[in-house]
């Protein structure tokens, strides 16, 4: 059985956007209105999905699942821009990023 592999794109419009592709550079199966609100596809990586257990932020029954059945996997990950530029913030001074607990007690 052949090697199967997930080429992953960003969204050149949306942070933390990604799609999961069972093909490289093949969108027809996308639906248009998605592709619309991701915009431009920036390939970012491929990778043999057998040799994995584990993906960060992605499970691997998840992913597998929605390629067989649809062919594509959006994966929007959720961090709140602000925390994030915070904790950007905090590693270029030197200092430890915050935890959500204390992000959330920061923005209250």
């Amino acid at each position: 059985m052949a090697e199967r592999l997930v080429f992953v794109y960003k969204s050149q419009n949306k942070q933390g956007r990604y799609l999961y592709l069972k093909e490289k550079d093949v969108f027809s199966h996308i639906p248009a209105g998605l592709l619309d609100a991701f915009g431009v596809p920036l390939f970012v990586m491929m990778f043999a999905l057998s040799k994995h257990k584990s993906l960060p932020k992605v499970k691997v029954e998840d992913l597998e699942k929605a390629l067989d059945e649809k062919g594509y996997f959006l994966r929007i990950d959720l961090e709140n821009l602000e925390e994030n530029l915070v904790n950007q913030e905090r590693i270029f001074r030197g200092l430890p990023p915050l935890s959500k607990e204390e992000l959330a007690d920061m923005f209250k």
